[in-house]
């Protein structure tokens, strides 16, 4: 079967309520607690930002499902020591799973912070050596050295660790990007889904896990969806306002203004918003949609909430929908 799993959006609610829609999650049956890590959120208005390692550190003593990122960017403002030392310490406090999402990251994680935002190969090349340089201090017992192009090591050492190192997955939305997620990881993340995840991206990764002679069912495969549950179809679709922009490929772009993101997500039309969220008013429409994700080949579906009542959605998950698959 395959696994549901919450996705708690550091942008839409405070830290505090995320907690709480953890411990709901929890209680209706889902498998495992992702989060964003972002500074700037995806729209300015009613945003959140908090901070993803502080609060995984306090999942991680609240709730007893696995945990992790989706995703934390490779990028300038984050060097990849610090992310591994900070994923060893929250692995070290968690009884659990424990993973590591990583990507080449956005322009509101660099440029607010005075950082550069390069062109995609360079981002690229940012993520191959931070997932390099992580995997090395998870799994070495002696000091590490690296000499990369963007990042470096001179004899560090992790002294802190979990018993079981943590899980390196990786998000890639492109062939590109997911190469490195069958050259090196245990999981593969997107948001990508119909014919071009099935056609083009997955057959990719696959392909790619056996040109390095690993076995591509051995790489998790993990899809997030946006979700908009009322009785009230028209509340749910408006509900969803706060991430039209990703309707509008801004994934890519050199935009780290939230003002401005928003803006552009006004320009999305309802064909966009209905083909892009997963928005009901009735709990079977739900499970048919995760139905439809499982036989396109994903492991795992990671539902964001953005409900206009978001404790209604855990609860019909809980009694109506994970019941029934």
């Amino acid at each position: 079967m395959v696994a549901i799993d919450y996705m708690a959006h550091q942008e839409q609610y405070s830290p505090s309520e995320l907690l709480e829609y953890a411990g709901l999650a929890e209680e209706a049956g889902y498998d495992f607690v992702w989060t964003s890590d972002h500074f700037h959120p995806w729209f300015h208005t009613n945003a959140e930002a908090g901070f993803a390692w502080s609060w995984l550190g306090a999942a991680s003593q609240q709730i007893d499902l696995p945990i992790g990122t989706y995703v934390t960017p490779a990028a300038e403002h984050y060097h990849p020591g610090m992310i591994a030392q900070a994923f060893a310490t929250i692995g070290e406090m968690h009884d659990d799973r424990v993973v590591l999402g990583l990507s080449t990251g956005e322009a509101m994680n660099e440029k607010p912070l005075d950082h550069e935002w390069p062109e995609y190969d360079v981002r690229r090349d940012r993520l191959e050596e931070t997932i390099e340089i992580a995997l090395e201090l998870f799994e070495r017992d002696d000091f590490v050295s690296y000499d990369g192009e963007h990042f470096g090591l001179d004899d560090a050492h992790l002294y802190t660790k979990p018993e079981t190192r943590p899980e390196v997955h990786v998000a890639a939305n492109g062939p590109s990007t997911a190469r490195l997620a069958a050259r090196y990881a245990d999981g593969f993340m997107t948001v990508i889904t119909g014919e071009e995840f099935t056609e083009r991206l997955y057959p990719a990764v696959r392909r790619y896990a056996r040109e390095e002679g690993r076995d591509p069912d051995e790489i998790e495969t993990t899809v997030l969806v946006i979700v908009s549950y009322n009785e009230d179809y028209e509340q749910a679709y408006e509900a969803t306002r706060p991430w039209w922009a990703t309707t509008q490929d801004v994934f890519d772009q050199a935009i780290a203004d939230p003002r401005e993101i928003e803006a552009l997500g006004e320009q999305a039309t309802r064909e966009e918003v209905e083909e892009k969220f997963l928005i009901a008013d009735d709990p079977s429409e739900i499970a048919a949609e995760i139905e439809r994700l499982e036989e396109m080949g994903f492991d795992r579906i990671a539902l964001a909430n953005t409900s206009p009542e978001p404790e209604q959605l855990f609860e019909v998950m809980g009694t109506d929908v994970i019941p029934s698959l």
